[in-house]
């Protein structure tokens, strides 16, 4: 993460985006970031992307949030 998105991000926010990228990792994906500013003021910026096969799963305009990809990868479990 840049130094910058960590100056504009509160500290549960980047607990949360840590928390999430941990589950991804888990569930054998990862999370993208939009560079885009105008994404991040639509409350979503980010994408979850199948690390095998580098296909998008969700957020493909970069308009998850994290608690979009929580609750996915939560679905994964059961």
């Amino acid at each position: 993460m840049s130094p910058e998105r960590q100056d504009t991000m509160s500290a549960s926010e980047l607990t949360q985006e840590n928390r999430v990228r941990r589950l991804a990792a888990q569930h054998g994906y990862r999370i993208e970031v939009s560079r885009q500013q105008h994404q991040r003021d639509k409350g979503g910026q980010f994408q979850l992307v199948e690390s095998d096969r580098n296909v998008v799963v969700l957020g493909e305009r970069f308009d998850a949030s994290l608690d979009d990809i929580e609750a996915y990868l939560k679905k994964q479990d059961n």
